[in-house]
């Protein structure tokens, strides 16, 4: 049984590794033991966000050129990718979690913690519904409140509407700025 902890960057991924006992660096990923924590435990991060929209030309070529005529953009349903200089991360946690029995998802507490993780998750296409969701709640870095912290974790299903919540604030971030830029430019 293999489970995976998702910090939302390196640092955190760090501060969370030097907490437990044991650690072995790998590429984009550490090895942990400790007894707070189940065998075949492994810690990744992303790196920030890893997935975003695509811009508007991706929809449709005539975006290329801004063009009154084209507006409004309000694409039928929203695409997602990996940023590029990111894909080599992306590709490490793809594979850890798809791997894992349980996720633990470990970024920043709040909306764009969990948008950062579960993102990568649906872009990754993990079949989430038959993981074990955990999330880690904590607001200090310090030894004690992350060993505190995977002591108590959160059922992870519980954040999933905060993570609805913070992708439709995206989206509708992407329609002003997507729409409004070349309206009041033009």
């Amino acid at each position: 049984m293999t489970t995976v902890i998702l910090a939302e960057k390196p640092s955190q991924a760090r501060a969370y590794v030097a907490a437990f006992q044991k650690s072995q660096k790998k590429s984009g990923y550490y090895e942990v033991s400790d007894p707070v924590l189940p065998n075949d435990t492994l810690v990744t991060h992303a790196l920030g966000h890893l997935v975003e929209l695509v811009p508007p030309e991706k929809y449709d070529a005539k975006y290329r050129n801004w063009d009154l005529a084209n507006l409004p953009i309000f694409p039928t349903t929203y695409q997602f990718e990996v940023i590029a200089d990111k894909q080599k991360q992306f590709q490490v946690v793809k594979t850890l979690l798809n791997r894992a029995d349980t996720i633990i998802v470990a970024g920043d507490n709040g909306r764009e913690g969990e948008n950062i993780a579960w993102s990568i998750m649906k872009q990754a296409k993990i079949d989430v519904e038959h993981k074990t969701m955990q999330r880690l709640w904590i607001n200090s870095l310090e030894k004690e409140a992350i060993i505190a912290g995977f002591r108590d974790l959160k059922d992870g299903w519980q954040f999933y509407p905060n993570y609805q919540e913070a992708q439709t604030r995206q989206i509708s971030d992407w329609l002003v700025g997507m729409n409004a830029s070349p309206l009041y430019t033009l």
